[in-house]
């Protein structure tokens, strides 16, 4: 068959059931570390629009 360049790694993309990877540590750290950072843009961007700061 004819090489079409499409990567094995992304042959199940399309797929009717996408496979469920099991939760590490490191993406339990960065879901922490996300969340802290929009909570905390968050509430500068709401201490800006309601004086507080600046």
């Amino acid at each position: 068959m004819a090489d079409l360049g499409i990567s094995h790694a992304h042959v199940n993309q399309y797929g009717s059931i996408q496979a469920k990877k099991p939760v590490t540590t490191r993406s339990k750290i960065q879901l922490v570390v996300h969340a802290t950072l929009v909570t905390a843009a968050f509430l500068f961007v709401a201490a800006l629009v309601f004086g507080i700061v600046g």
